[in-house]
């Protein structure tokens, strides 16, 4: 009995095969802030996969009814009239679109880029110097709106506004131009992202609501090491 106790205690010690090796730490810069994108000898990019999802069940979002009416139709009609079928930009989560994304974070211009190969294949610039959002006729509502970050600790935090009503930021869910979003990514490793949108826009919901993805390893999107943007062309529908 004793040698059969000694041996159960040794098992996990034992190998079977190859040991699951820890994964590469996260990628930072010299003075240990997160690089969400590419290093030197660690090049790549963040793959995604149709089905990426997170996002909650419809029953589950504060709509306006006029809010869940379109979303049911859109529904209905599975998202024939989408922007992004014809070729014209999305900000938010629809902008981390299939096929994929790169971020690059240029220090010396105080921003971040994330260039995507889906839709129009465009890019989005984060301002990190500090500055705040436009006000009153300075706004020009955009399909990308204005976008501010800052960190919070290893979480890259961005805000927000100034968006058209053409655009479609969250799947079928509607959205106004009072739209307002604060998107948190950050990089546990170097092949695992998580990403947090919260959606606040009192034109079309009662409160604010949320979603979340994670891409790691073992999801069907992930970092595609050693891997380039690829030329993606979409194709105007002529509508």
């Amino acid at each position: 009995m004793r040698i059969a106790a000694a041996f159960i205690a040794l098992l996990p010690m034992v190998s079977f095969g190859q040991a699951k090796q820890p994964p590469e730490p996260t990628p930072r810069w010299p003075d240990g802030k997160v690089n969400l994108g590419s290093v030197p000898g660690k090049k790549g990019y963040w793959e995604v996969r149709p089905g990426l999802g997170g996002f909650p069940r419809a029953n589950d979002v504060p709509f306006q009814p006029w809010a869940k009416a379109v979303y049911e139709y859109r529904t209905a009609t599975f998202s024939q009239d989408s922007p992004l079928v014809d070729c014209k930009a999305a900000p938010g989560p629809a902008f981390l679109n299939a096929p994929g994304f790169e971020i690059v974070d240029v220090p010396e211009l105080k921003s971040i880029f994330i260039l995507n190969m889906a839709g129009p294949h465009s890019w989005r610039v984060i301002y990190m110097d500090g500055r705040m959002h436009p006000q009153g006729e300075d706004v020009r509502p955009t399909y990308l709106g204005h976008s501010i970050g800052h960190w919070e600790g290893d979480t890259l935090v961005i805000d927000s506004v100034g968006f058209n009503e053409k655009m479609w930021a969250v799947g079928a869910f509607p959205n106004t131009s009072q739209l307002h979003l604060v998107e948190r990514i950050s990089r546990p490793n170097l092949k695992t992202l998580s990403y947090e949108v919260t959606v606040d826009d009192p034109g079309a919901y009662t409160k604010s609501w949320s979603g979340k993805w994670t891409i790691t390893e073992t999801t069907a999107s992930k970092w595609i090491a050693d891997g380039e943007m690829f030329e993606y062309i979409c194709e105007d529908a002529g509508r």
